[in-house]
């Protein structure tokens, strides 16, 4: 027994001697539990090996870390670490080694998603506002950002400007001077969208008004002339789409015009010409690349009715026409929608005559000089999309939003962003949504895989 008592003793002098010379547990284990609380990826196509492995070996790390940190005598089985977080991530169905070129519309619409309960609730306005809905988002940054919605007062529901320097508080601007959709029946003048170049220079508009503000929000002046239909800064440019009026049959005198960032004088660049049925008129832009698409009448099978893509590649100096861009395979395909990544463009087609049962996106990587069918997908009639990168597509079908990370091979059904009415992107990675009736604002930094919601009262 005195040998074992001798050995006791040096065993627990080692272990007092170890202890006294390791690291402090504490932030150690912090450190790997924030690692823990980190969105998880989406598990992309053909990397199978990447489940739940690395965070339960992240787990065990911090058992053993507190078990190495209190002694052995100390550890109970209550010490055990909280299970690990995700922050929205989804798990997309594996695709085979040889995807079909036309997948089957319902494979992927049933995936297993992880959802974190935790949301983010900004603290209180410092200036008292409450109530604030979002209906649009414009962002200069990663975290710098300006919403537009409205909010609580006195007399009901008024306009209000909320900014962001980090992307998670969210504190409420004076100076509004226009109305929205849901304040006073929107009465002149109305704005509904917002988008901002820099941090001094933004722009508030609708199809027939346009303010600019020149510091950062607090003060707007109401520009001279039409609005637009669509806005969006960059380059050091600003294109903005207008139209005078309706009934021709859709926009009329439809046109497109550049103007320096900050600048009241604009130059027209392009002018649609006048012939035949205008159904809509759509624009995106990405880098240095802008895409007009424009829709035309196919009822009753007319082949001479399909949309043209009009494309610029130097900032909307000087615009080409491409014609339809959807692939004329297996019967007419008309384009629908269209969305922008740098180089590359992205066009929702349908075919003619099938409705909804035949959808399809045609994705271009040469700025809209050719286009290639992809894969069919769940979508219905007024589906809306969205690019990041060039291999990213979002669609916003109804109240669904899929997601794509292989240029639109195979889809995953997004639950948490159902009933969008808002989405886009400042970068190929970075992008915001907005739902719960402009309740929650969402971003995703790694374009569209994970998003993290900031919910307001």
């Amino acid at each position: 027994m005195a040998g074992m008592n001798d050995l006791e003793t040096r065993l627990r002098a080692t272990l007092s001697e170890h202890a006294t010379n390791a690291p402090p547990g504490g932030p150690l284990a912090d450190r790997i539990l924030d690692e823990l609380e980190a969105p998880a990826p989406l598990l992309r196509p053909r990397h199978g090996w990447r489940t739940w492995s690395l965070p339960l070996l992240a787990a065990a790390a911090v058992a053993a870390v507190v078990a190495s940190v209190v002694g052995i005598d100390h550890l109970h089985t209550t010490a055990s670490p909280k299970p690990p977080a995700l922050s929205h991530g989804l798990s997309t169905v594996p695709a085979s080694p040889s995807p079909k070129a036309h997948p089957s519309p319902t494979a992927h619409t049933n995936p297993t998603v992880h959802s974190s309960p935790t949301r983010v609730v900004p603290p209180p306005d410092p200036a008292g506002v409450t109530g604030f809905r979002a209906t649009d988002l414009t962002f200069v940054s990663k975290r710098q950002g300006w919403a537009l919605g409205t909010a609580d007062c006195a007399t009901g529901r008024c306009t209000a400007l909320f900014r962001t320097t980090n992307g998670k508080t969210w504190t409420s601007m004076p100076g509004a001077a226009f109305n929205v959709p849901g304040v006073e029946n929107c009465s002149s003048p109305c704005v509904e969208h917002i988008r901002f170049a820099n941090d001094k220079v933004g722009y508030a508009f609708s199809a027939d008004t346009l303010f600019m503000t020149l510091d950062g929000g607090t003060n707007w002046v109401q520009q001279p002339g039409l609005g637009a239909n669509a806005l969006e800064t960059l380059n050091g440019n600003v294109i903005r789409v207008v139209s005078s009026g309706t009934g021709c049959p859709g926009p009329c005198n439809v046109r497109v015009e550049t103007s320096a960032i900050g600048s009241a004088q604009w130059t027209t660049t392009w002018q649609l010409p006048a012939n035949g049925f205008v159904g809509s008129v759509q624009f995106a832009r990405a880098a240095s690349d802008a895409y007009v698409l424009v829709t035309r009448n196919p009822a009753g099978g007319a082949s001479s009715e399909t949309s043209t893509l009009f494309v610029s590649t130097d900032n909307g100096a000087s615009w080409t026409p491409r014609g339809e861009p959807c692939p004329q395979t297996n019967g007419e395909a008309d384009s629908e929608a269209v969305a922008a990544a740098p180089t590359a463009v992205s066009v929702l087609c349908a075919s003619r005559g099938e409705g909804d049962k035949n959808q399809f996106l045609a994705v271009s990587s040469d700025s809209g000089r050719t286009f290639q069918r992809k894969g069919l997908a769940p979508f219905v009639a007024g589906s809306v999309i969205f690019t990041g990168d060039p291999a990213t597509e979002l669609v916003i079908a109804g109240a669904t939003t899929y997601l794509s990370v292989d240029s639109a091979a195979t889809w995953v059904r997004m639950p948490m962003l159902s009933g969008v009415s808002f989405l886009g992107f400042e970068s190929p990675t970075v992008g915001r949504a907005v739902t719960s009736g402009g309740r929650t604002i969402w971003t995703t930094h790694d374009g569209g895989q994970t998003w993290t919601p900031v919910q307001f009262g």
